[in-house]
């Protein structure tokens, strides 16, 4: 099968190793024939595998690569297909590919556009064939041999990694402000770190759609594995290493901007590691960036996050710093600063981080200082500072009255009451009462929905997840059922209903309320995108008189919703044919605990 059509097993690239994998060519340094060799693989794997003729394709390719040497990653067409399917590579494979790569720093592969790519790709394949290893020595005993084997080559991965981290220690700077070294060294930290994820978000060969199951499967596949894997001891001490050189040469890695993602991702890593050297980077880079002025007038924290270049790297230090050193940064920089942080196009962002991480008694002196003026960045169009602040008072429930009434008055519907029904229009479309115009100011604004925005989706998520959501249910249950249903299909909309379902504050009457109002609507929600995916919420939270109001109304349209590709797993989810088939057994199963579960054998009859 394989072998007739694609002519990539091992003896068909005999030859090319015998005549010389090692000559020295333009570029990476392969020989003709073998860059003919990887540039054909990358045609097949372009065409599209099955996940069979991967498990052929894949092994036999990367044994080549490793026998070629690390030119391969430094050719065109070989980097595209490393890239690929490095992803997974046996640990075995990987202890063969990856030491290559990391010989001569950044006069080797780590120093080369494409090279660096394929080290990216195989530094985030360490983590998930060490997790992959682990499991086999967790298993029965069964083949000795071929555990001893996985054991061997841990030892050529780790030293590896171990000299490639002590390149990058003996010369920070050098890596960091290279164009592609800076890849490789955020790569490095992640691996060292532990971090979910290590490696560069892995693209189809070409760029386009892949075509190839078989390498989306193995993608997702080695997942778990990296979040179940012990780092091997040698990591953490690294990683210290790395974060103690970045410190000592901070100065010099601000900038570029690659130079300044390493640090953000240093801080990233050392804080989910729990590294005791997170502060110290931290104080570092806070100190370097924002030391206190001098004069109580000035402040160099509102400077560096009004500086496009320097906000990144505070906001990454935001992120990380405990709630004393928020707290300090807040009283001895930031207050009464703040309609100027919020207004501006770049702070504003950096308030944002700050609020996420903030401690209840700063997110109430923000809440004070800035709440009477939330209309200032609204009208700038930085409603961000607005879903930020109502996202911290959402973790502090004692600040959601205030921060209810200050939002309601920057929108204009907080006075007179009967203004409140509409507030979720307003809210959705980020379109505050009157919108300047002076003919709308008299007149009271009716319940309706207009364009919904991803921002007004937010904050009406977090509203419904506030102690006391009965304004918004109001605003809710005062819109037509033609809005419903335009909020449910939309894509921020729908989400609004995600969290009208999923709230533990919204009372079970008033969301019931809310459904019955979709009555006779049920076929526009299970032909739509959106709509579909609503409709299943609704239908895994309703009771079962629900579930035979929601299934009595699809059953008469079942010809209709076989023609739509979103409407048949409607009728597959609700077993729309078991209903119209034997309605009593339908209702039987419905009440049964585990009622998909039961459903399920019936649905494969």
């Amino acid at each position: 099968m394989l072998g007739s059509k694609r002519p990539f097993s091992s003896a068909s690239a005999m030859g090319v190793r015998r005549e010389g994998r090692n000559a020295i060519g333009p570029g990476s340094g392969l020989e003709p024939e073998t860059a003919g060799y990887f540039r054909r693989a990358l045609e097949t794997l372009q065409e599209g595998l099955s996940p069979e003729e991967l498990a052929l394709f894949a092994p036999n390719v990367l044994a080549e690569a490793a026998a070629a040497g690390p030119g391969v990653a430094l050719d065109p067409g070989g980097s595209r297909v490393l890239q690929a399917l490095l992803p997974q590579a046996p640990l075995g494979v990987l202890g063969q590919i990856l030491p290559p790569l990391v010989s001569g720093g950044l006069g080797g592969p780590a120093g080369h556009p494409l090279g660096a790519r394929v080290l990216e790709a195989a530094l985030g394949r360490v983590l998930p064939a060490l997790g992959e290893a682990v499991g086999l020595a967790k298993e029965e005993e069964e083949e000795k041999e071929e555990e001893e084997e996985e054991e061997e080559a841990v030892g050529p991965v780790e030293e590896a990694v171990g000299r490639l981290a002590a390149a990058v220690r003996d010369d920070p700077v050098a890596f960091a402000r290279h164009p592609a070294g800076s890849f490789v060294v955020r790569a490095l930290l992640r691996v060292l770190g532990g971090a979910p994820g290590a490696g560069v978000p892995q693209l189809p060969p070409g760029g386009a759609e892949p075509k190839t199951k078989g390498v989306e499967l193995a993608h997702k596949g080695a997942e778990p594995a990296s979040q179940g894997a012990e780092l091997p001891p040698s990591f953490p001490p690294l990683l210290g290493q790395l974060a103690q050189a970045f410190e000592e040469h901070l100065t010099s890695l601000l900038s570029p901007a690659g130079a300044s993602l390493c640090l953000q991702v240093a801080l990233e890593v050392l804080h989910r590691s729990q590294s005791p050297a997170c502060s110290r980077l931290c104080d570092a880079l806070i100190g370097r960036l924002a030391p206190p002025g001098p004069a109580p007038a000035e402040s160099a924290l509102v400077g560096g996050l009004q500086d496009p270049e320097r906000s990144r790297l505070l906001e990454a230090a935001m992120a990380v710093a405990g709630p004393r050193r928020l707290r300090e940064l807040f009283r001895q920089q930031l207050k009464g600063r703040l309609r100027g942080v919020a207004a501006h196009r770049v702070a504003n962002h950096g308030l944002q981080r700050l609020l996420d991480h903030a401690p209840a008694d700063v997110v109430g002196e923000v809440l004070s200082e800035l709440g009477p003026a939330l209309a200032e960045p609204l009208a700038r169009g930085h409603p961000g500072v607005l879903t930020a602040l109502l996202g911290a008072c959402r973790r502090h429930p004692g600040l959601q009255q205030e921060a209810l009434r200050c939002l309601f008055q920057a929108f204009g519907c907080w006075e007179p009451r009967e203004r409140r029904k509409a507030c979720v229009g307003l809210l959705a479309g980020l379109r505050p009462f009157g919108g300047g115009d002076k003919a709308a100011e008299g007149a009271e604004p009716e319940p309706s929905l207009g364009p919904i925005t991803l921002h007004g989706s937010l904050l009406l998520q977090h509203l419904l997840h506030f102690g006391d959501p009965a304004l918004v249910l109001g605003g809710l249950k005062a819109l037509p059922p033609a809005a419903l249903l335009a909020l449910a299909r939309s894509p921020p909309g729908s989400r609004v209903w995600d969290a009208l379902l999923a709230s533990p504050t919204v009372p079970t009457r008033a969301r019931r309320r809310l459904l019955r109002k979709l009555k006779g609507h049920f076929l526009s929600l299970a032909c739509h995108r959106n709509g579909s995916r609503v409709l299943d919420a609704v239908w895994v939270s309703a009771s079962g008189p629900a579930r035979a109001a929601i299934a009595d109304e699809l059953a008469s349209q079942h010809e209709v919703l076989q023609r739509d590709p979103h409407g048949r797993g409607v009728a597959r989810t609700l077993a729309l044919d078991l209903f119209r088939r034997r309605r009593r057994l339908w209702e039987r199963l419905q009440a049964a605990p585990g009622r998909r579960n039961l459903l399920g054998p019936l649905l494969e009859d």
